[in-house]
């Protein structure tokens, strides 16, 4: 079990190192929004898309581990939760685990906080993108676009495009 356990920590790990590139791009994406440098989010997008179709590959070796440490009659019907695998692990595994443990709590949280802020600098490039088109054409024009034989109203005002430069 003690192998299973091993092997269990050292991909835990390698996902760990992966979820921290994430946070890395993610930050990147952040220094984007907030320079309103948007031709550069495509390259992190797709690089983010990489990055997370690894993370499912590891995600679903670790399922298959813990479907296998779940078979260990020292297990039982236990469910394997951080404080659970750190119980079964021996020194120094064990302590190697509430390390770790502790780690990817602490990258989850950054991780959070990082997605909730990217998140809202990008509502606002909509807001304010919104509000330039809104501007540029006129949509808050007062009237109905048709009068009531069907035919198209003349707008009031002039919207940008209708002026002469």
């Amino acid at each position: 079990m003690q192998e299973h356990l091993l092997n269990l920590y050292s991909l835990v790990k390698y996902e760990l190192e992966k979820y921290s590139n994430l946070l890395e791009l993610l930050y990147q994406e952040r220094q984007v929004l907030v320079e309103r440098k948007i031709e550069d989010l495509a390259d992190i997008i797709s690089e983010k898309e990489k990055l997370i179709y690894r993370i499912n590959n590891v995600e679903s070796e670790r399922d298959d581990l813990l479907a296998e440490l779940s078979a260990f009659p020292h297990v039982g019907s236990k469910s394997l939760d951080a404080a659970t695998l750190i119980e079964l692990a021996e020194e120094p595994l064990k302590s190697e685990f509430a390390d770790i443990f502790d780690e990817v709590q602490r990258v989850r949280t950054e991780f959070e906080y990082v997605n909730a802020t990217n998140k809202e600098l990008l509502l606002s490039e909509y807001e304010y993108v919104s509000f330039l088109i809104d501007q540029v054409t006129r949509i808050e024009e007062p009237g109905e676009t048709y009068e009531d034989d069907g035919s198209l109203r003349s707008p009031v005002g002039k919207g940008m495009f209708d002026h002469r430069i």
